[in-house]
């Protein structure tokens, strides 16, 4: 059939056991890398400040989802070699089963997995710490029990949605970058992001000063804020979109990136 000339669950199954053998121990090692880091740092956060909230657990969490952009940021690892790359070109599977094997595996499988390790990790870090009564330290009470519940509850619902598309669109950056650079992927990626944001702050400079002229001379800009809803205001509607939406584009940038490759 013709759509066998893009994707064959067989093909595609063979393919998936293929990255699978060869880089087993690459996985492996990486959820045990990420598992103790994890439990180190809340380990020694909780002994050292005999006292760690739910608030607290936001920072622990940022620094392990940018340990997560990491991995996400070196798929496709057979193309940062020229040897490998051409070989990996060759496989018998179509583009979008090789885009598709490397996002189940680094996005789709990867980020729920190892969110529940970081569950674990932060029930673990606790129960090893011991009460110290001579200073009144009970884990019990001094330590918080971790819950993604819990943090959402801290969000207003909804931002909840925002923020999580915002860090899709994160991974679909480092994704994208790891298809078009062919090494040092992940920082070439952030400059690349780096440059992005200085052109689009130096964008508002210079706009600025055609619709505020007075403020734009004296190094402030005003914006027009005004609620489009009860809850919602404009420059709050712009940063949804801002962060939200760049996973539309990236995704696809990857997938034609690997296709060009394979031309």
């Amino acid at each position: 059939m013709k759509q066998n000339k893009y994707f064959s669950a067989e093909r595609f199954a063979r393919l998936l056991r293929n990255d699978f053998l060869i880089h087993k121990k690459s996985y492996l090692f990486t959820l045990v890398g990420i598992s103790i880091a994890a439990y180190a740092l809340m380990y020694y956060a909780m002994i050292t400040t005999k006292h760690v909230t739910i608030n607290q657990y936001t920072g622990f969490i940022v620094f392990y989802m940018v340990g997560l952009g990491v991995v996400i940021g070196t798929a496709f690892p057979a193309l940062t070699n020229q040897n490998k790359a051409s070989s990996f070109l060759l496989l018998p599977a179509s583009t979008l089963e090789k885009y598709l094997v490397q996002f189940l595996i680094r996005i789709v499988i990867f980020i729920p997995v190892a969110l529940l390790i970081f569950w674990i990790c932060a029930h673990l870090a606790k129960a090893s710490l011991i009460p110290n009564p001579e200073i009144g330290f009970d884990p019990e009470l001094s330590i918080s029990d971790f819950s993604f519940t819990s943090l959402f509850n801290l969000l207003y619902y909804k931002d909840i949605a925002p923020i999580l598309l915002g860090i899709f669109s994160g991974y679909s950056l480092l994704f994208a970058g790891s298809v078009y650079f062919k090494r040092f992927a992940i920082p070439k990626t952030l400059i690349f992001f780096g440059i992005i944001v200085g052109v689009v702050a130096l964008s508002f400079k210079v706009f600025s000063h055609f619709f505020f002229p007075v403020s734009a001379a004296n190094y402030t800009i005003n914006h027009l804020i005004y609620k489009i809803s009860s809850d919602t205001e404009n420059i709050k509607l712009y940063f949804y979109i801002i962060f939200g939406c760049p996973w539309l584009f990236f995704l696809p940038l990857a997938y034609f990136k690997l296709k060009e490759k394979e031309v």
